[in-house]
């Protein structure tokens, strides 16, 4: 794979490239980073450090003196050196931790211009690691996922993933695949030679692997839940008590709480981490049949929001012998005016059943919530995370069930199917990927990383 890849992104990697890898923004430290080959990178810091990059001892921070495009000293930092291929690039990297005024690191970055450096595209630092093979496709995916993680759940998913624990389950099923493949070919070309018996046992077995595939694919949709935050959107009727309900949820008066029907108009968003989870709570408009034109707008973007949302919260008033119960999870309100029967009857119908003055029951809304999102730790130590990923296993999955389908039938076709299916997995792993998905990768990465 770095092979291919190298060969389409060798125009990418012979010069040096350089970049802050710091949030923009002030702080106490700020990190100018450059990679290229070593000469290319010796020749900018020439100029910027005024020394040798040689003079320096390797892994190990050294105080420098920056110097601006003018010569003129600009800071006294520490610069650290990592020489190619032990390095996050497989190149020579260089990183000048400067105090973190914006002003100073873009000093800093002309000085390495105008001393042959070029500014990093977006990613640009992890592209070259994938171009010479220090990272992995779905380890730059990782790398991503783990920058963008919103709560401490989609951190541990996204870490998980650099360790390279689903590549080597697809090396692994993939040579089982191919073993496969081609006891069905020498089925064909030398028949008195092989066991048919013993191959279909064989090809019976990949079972288990489709149903390791089916379990990566059910655990796709709740770790992409994870990476990118849950959207819940509660919805019911008109003063079914939505708005007390989110306010109970946040902790502080976030929504307008009124006995007036239509008081929420738009849809009223905040969002929290719960057990290392974010989640994005929206407050809609009540739902109800009305003349007016405003509140009708409010109407259809609650409509939006439950239809785009990952978890949908029901609310209705206990006290309403009927209500809607379309939804994740179903809550009832005003627990304080109902009955012992009527709250036993909602509670056994499956309503979690909230006071509609004090929330007292509001934690059970939040753990039921948490408990949606990732139930049991569903995701376990490998998950896909990515729609490029669940679709190249959506295809493997399909090609193994044509040839399962098949058996001994028609080994020829069968041999096609399951050398389709490696193939998906080769394509998962990062084989065969073309400029246009690897520049839609990196167009999201920051610029310094």
């Amino acid at each position: 794979m770095a092979d291919s890849l190298l060969g389409r992104t060798a125009s990418l990697v012979d010069d040096c490239i350089v970049a802050v890898s710091t949030p923009p923004g002030r702080g106490a430290v700020g990190i100018v980073r450059l990679s290229g080959g070593s000469e290319q990178v010796r020749e900018v810091l020439a100029p910027v450090l005024r020394r040798d990059l040689g003079s320096l001892q390797e892994r190990h921070l050294t105080l420098v003196t920056v110097h601006d495009i003018d010569g003129a000293p600009l800071d006294r930092g520490l610069c650290a050196w990592f020489a190619g291929p032990r390095s996050y690039t497989g190149e020579d990297v260089v990183e000048l931790h400067m105090h973190g005024n914006p002003v100073l690191l873009e000093q800093a970055l002309r000085a390495c211009v105008a001393a042959g450096a070029r500014l990093a595209g977006p990613g640009e630092f992890t592209r070259r690691a994938v171009a010479r093979g220090k990272l992995s496709l779905l380890e730059a995916e990782a790398v991503d996922a783990l920058i963008r993680a919103p709560g401490a759940a989609a951190a541990r998913v996204a870490r998980q993933q650099l360790g390279g624990e689903l590549g080597q389950r697809l090396e692994s099923w993939r040579a089982r695949l191919m073993s496969a493949a081609v006891a069905l070919e020498a089925l064909v070309d030398f028949p008195e030679d092989v066991d048919e018996s013993d191959l279909l046992d064989d090809l019976r077995s990949l079972s288990d692997l489709q149903n390791e595939m089916d379990a990566l694919l059910e655990g796709a949709r709740a770790a992409r839940r994870l990476l990118h935050g849950v959207r819940v959107a509660i919805t019911g009727p008109v003063n079914a008590g939505k708005s007390t309900l989110l306010n109970g949820l946040l902790g502080h008066d976030r929504a307008i709480v009124s006995p007036l029907p239509g008081t929420t108009r738009d849809v009223v968003s905040e969002t929290v981490d719960w057990g290392g989870i974010t989640f994005r709570l929206e407050d809609t408009a009540g739902l109800r049949l009305t003349d007016d034109p405003v509140e009708a707008v409010g109407i259809e973007r609650s409509t939006r929001s439950r239809d785009l949302a990952d978890l949908v919260v029901s609310v209705r008033d206990g006290r309403e012998p009927e209500g809607i119960s379309e939804g994740s999870l179903r809550v009832a309100t005003h627990a304080d005016l109902l009955d012992e029967g009527r709250l036993h009857e909602l509670r056994a119908d499956g309503w979690i059943v909230v006071d509609g003055r004090s929330l007292r029951d509001v934690e059970q809304v939040r753990e039921a919530l948490v408990m949606a999102s990732d139930p049991g730790g569903s995701t376990g130590d490998v998950v896909l995370h990515t729609a490029r990923q669940e679709d190249a296993m959506s295809s493997a999955r399909e090609a193994l069930e044509d040839a399962l389908g098949l058996e001994l039938e028609e080994p020829v076709v069968t041999a096609v199917a399951l050398r389709r299916a490696g193939r998906a997995l080769d394509e998962l792993a990062g084989a065969w990927i073309d400029e246009q998905v690897l520049d839609e990768l990196f167009a999201r990465f920051c610029i310094g990383k």
